[in-house]
């Protein structure tokens, strides 16, 4: 089946520019729907995976646009917090700083913080307050990034709701028993659900 009014995009051997041998995917893309599918963004290139193809927008693609410098920075702080040269590079710091000043090794330097470390323990502590605020930070993002997540996906759903109520229209279901049927199976799922919650023991308490 050909598509009119698209444009059949190829690579230099002449096969559709997707990794896969035209034999292939003329054999995976060989029903009226696929090739629609296929078609739907103005060209045939086997690219079933196009997000053009719904008009839906990329949750990356906003999330990178949204994306500022200093969320950048927060992403990178504390990503390396959460390695383990983080963990390696402390452990040899605080190695070195109390073996220089508790005088294990002389190499001409004077003990600048004696024990107990006091301007050790200071240092560690404001290091402590930034990594706590860029952490934030990064958690901050990632919820936006869920609720965005979430928007699309309601915004896919809902494309996939008008379009399977315009089947089944088509097709002469009778949309309002569904809807009742639909309505009831969520008043048992939550029926259901409210039982298992009261039926499931109690936690032993001690005491």
């Amino acid at each position: 089946m050909e598509v009119s009014g698209v444009q059949r995009k190829t690579s230099g051997s002449g096969a559709p520019n997707n990794g896969a041998s035209p034999e292939a995917m003329q054999h995976i893309l060989d029903c009226p729907a696929c090739q629609a599918i296929d078609a739907a963004d103005g060209k045939i290139d086997g690219q079933v995976f196009n997000l053009d193809h719904w008009m839906l927008p990329s949750q990356t693609d906003r999330f990178v646009r949204l994306k500022k410098t200093q969320d950048n920075v927060a992403d990178r702080v504390t990503s390396f917090a959460g390695s383990l040269k983080f963990v390696y590079l402390h452990a040899m710091w605080f190695g070195i700083w109390i073996v220089l000043n508790i005088g294990l090794i002389h190499l001409g330097i004077k003990k600048f913080d004696k024990y107990p470390f006091g301007l050790l323990t200071m240092i560690v502590s404001l290091e402590a307050i930034f990594l706590a605020t860029f952490v934030m930070v990064s958690q901050n993002r990632q919820a936006k990034r869920s609720d965005l997540r979430a928007q699309i996906d309601f915004e896919s759903n809902l494309r996939s709701l008008i379009i399977i109520t315009h089947l089944a229209a088509k097709d002469g279901v009778d949309l309002q028993h569904v809807d009742k049927i639909v309505a009831l199976a969520i008043h048992q799922s939550h029926v259901l659900g409210d039982e298992a919650g009261a039926s499931s023991p109690e936690p032993a308490q001690n005491g």
